[in-house]
Formats: C-alpha cells, sequence, structure tokens
C-alpha cells in the first residue's frame, strides 16, 4: 500500500497524532511521563520546533507541533526512537511501541489554533477516559489553567490568539466550558474536504503544495543551475567541499527550494550536495533570517516555473539531468520524508 508523501512547511503548524500498537500501552506509569517528556525537550532544543499543546494518552500521543526548518517526519523520529528505546531498556526487551505512520494535518495558526488546542485538550473526555479536561493530569490544559508550569510549553501564540493579557484567562475558560463541534472535530482531524491534511484557507494550501499541476517536474539539477546563475556560482564549487559563505548561502537556497517544491527531502538533497542534513538545516535557517528575500517561492520565477505539488509524482524519481539517482532514503528514513 502506497502513503500519500508528507508536506514539508517550514514553520508550519501541525496536528499530530501518533498512535501505539495493541501490544502494550505507550504510558503504563509516571516514570514513562517523565522518560517522554525528557526526550521531547531534548528534541525541541535540537530541532527549533514548538509545541504548543499535547494530549498523551496510553494508547496515542497528540500534539500541536510548530516546526522550524527540520521536517516534521526527522522530529518525529527523534522522539519516537528516543523514547522506545528508554523503554526497551527498563522493561529488558524489544518490540515496536508505535505504529510506523503518524498522522498529521497542517493547521493554519492564524485561524485553527485555538480550535486545534481545544480539541487535544478535550481529547480525553472525547474518548471516554475522563469527564472533563481538568482530571486528566498529562495534557497541557493544567498549563493553560495556570495551575501547572511546562517549561518546554509554548503558551503565548495560543494566549495572544485568546485577547490580552486581562482577558486571556477568562477566554480560555469559557472556551473550554463546551467540548468542540462534530464539525471542527472532524475538521481538526481530517482538514478542510478539498484539501485533505490541510486546515485552512488558499493561501496556506499554496504554501503547503497544492498547486496546479505543471506539465514539467523540476529536478535538483535544475534548481542548482538556476540558484548558481542567480548568485554567480559555479556548479562545481557548490558541489565542492569548500566552506566559502558565498557557497554556504548557494546550497542552503538550492535546499530551501528543494525540499519546499517537493522535489526532494533534506536527507537526500544533502547527500546529493555532499553535506550533513542537519549542518545545512541550521545554515537554511541562519541564512533566511539574514536573506530572506532569497528563501521566497517566487525568489527566481523568471528563471523557471514552479514545480508540481510536492505529493505529485514519485518519491523515488532520479535526479535527472546529470544521470544521477539520489541515494534513496533507507527505512528510517522514509519514516522521516515530509
Amino acid at each position: 500500500m502506497s502513503y500519500r508523501r508528507r508536506i514539508h512547511l517550514p514553520g508550519g503548524m501541525y496536528h499530530v497524532v501518533q498512535r501505539g500498537t495493541r501490544q502494550r500501552p505507550i504510558f503504563s506509569q509516571d516514570e514513562d511521563y517523565e522518560l517522554f517528556a525528557s526526550v521531547l525537550q531534548a528534541a525541541l532544543r535540537s530541532t527549533g520546533t514548538r509545541v504548543h499543546a499535547y494530549c498523551l494518552t496510553t494508547e496515542a500521543i497528540y500534539l500541536a507541533v510548530q516546526i522550524d526548518e527540520i521536517s516534521l517526519g526527522h522530529f518525529m523520529q527523534w522522539v519516537k526512537s528516543r523514547y522506545a528505546r528508554g523503554i526497551q531498556r527498563r522493561l529488558g526487551e524489544r518490540g515496536h511501541l508505535f505504529q510506523v505512520r503518524y498522522d498529521a494535518v497542517i493547521v493554519d495558526s492564524k485561524m485553527y489554533l485555538k480550535h486545534l488546542v481545544h480539541y487535544i485538550h478535550y481529547v480525553p473526555v472525547l474518548k471516554g477516559i475522563v469527564a472533563s479536561p481538568g482530571d486528566f493530569p498529562h495534557s497541557s490544559h493544567h498549563a493553560y489553567s495556570n495551575t501547572r508550569e511546562v517549561s518546554w510549553l509554548h503558551c503565548n501564540s495560543m494566549r495572544r490568539a485568546l485577547g490580552n493579557r486581562e482577558a486571556c484567562a477568562g477566554a480560555y475558560q469559557a472556551l473550554m466550558a463546551e467540548p468542540p463541534t462534530a464539525e471542527m472535530i472532524k475538521l481538526v482531524e481530517r482538514g478542510m474536504p478539498k484539501t485533505p491534511g490541510i486546515l485552512g484557507g488558499p493561501e496556506v494550501a499554496e504554501l503547503a503544495g497544492h498547486r496546479p499541476k505543471r506539465t514539467s517536474r523540476m529536478t535538483p539539477d535544475q534548481i542548482i543551475r538556476h540558484v548558481c546563475r542567480m548568485l554567480e556560482v559555479s556548479r562545481e564549487d557548490v558541489l565542492s567541499k569548500s566552506r566559502l559563505r558565498r557557497l554556504a548561502l548557494a546550497r542552503a537556497v538550492i535546499a530551501w527550494h528543494t525540499t519546499v517544491r517537493g522535489i526532494a527531502t533534506l536527507a537526500e538533497i544533502s547527500r546529493y550536495l555532499g553535506r550533513v542534513s542537519s549542518t545545512l538545516s541550521k545554515t537554511i535557517t541562519s541564512y533566511r533570517k539574514r536573506q530572506p528575500d532569497l528563501f521566497k517561492l517566487d525568489a527566481f520565477t523568471h528563471l523557471l516555473p514552479l514545480g508540481p505539488s510536492s505529493h505529485v509524482g514519485d518519491a523515488d524519481e532520479g535526479f535527472g539531468e546529470g544521470g544521477q539517482a539520489p541515494a534513496h532514503a533507507s527505512g528510517q528514513e522514509r519514516e522521516a520524508m515530509y
């Protein structure tokens, strides 16, 4: 069975649901929650990701996650693998703790963050675990209710959505006084009817890659060629081991446009450029702040058309013009694809 390819949206907000297997619960004792919090904090520091809300049931993990340049797949792989290894060491046994595939919906935070947090905090009630959100101890509801401090939780965006500082607490209580509607539950879980996996308006769908199909598919070689022309560097220098700043910038622009346009994953383009993906990701973040105009989808539309949406085409399609094929992702990397 083939899966729809992940959509990577730098800076995007995602509603993520990672389910466990039927063999064992994800969390069985207090130490498990402490281990998960420790693993999650390390992942947040390493990837620049933010968690805006969470709910940890024994059967599934629910997160409102905002990523930076590192893809959601890499972030989830980090958290899942390290947490699972910690549990396996404690139990002294092997076996899968999570289902391979997680569910993810891209969410327009300006329009739907409030509804997403509302839904996540109501999950224990909707699942029949407790009678009210306050009765469930393992969610960020208590942080928003100001009854518990969670240092790694990012609450500011949600609180700004609720109003000014004086009105925020009352607005949150009013929001949580009623459960989410059946219609909103469906939207948060699945996305908009016309854009499954995306909850937002046309602008978010456009950023996420839902564009009309083009007659040709862009390749990394085409991106490299046009970026080299634009920045006046040579392809040979870009693919060399040189660490000159102008070449680091070129590689960052190439990697950003290649991944955002859905042409290749960060792991694939990093191997193609002869770079480490984590280092390349940090370089992208650094140069996006310094030269943001180069990191826009229309940065060089005068040179080449936009590629097809990220879900168009085969994920294993070759890199094209130069006759070079990408080093195909391993099983773990496929789990981390965008």
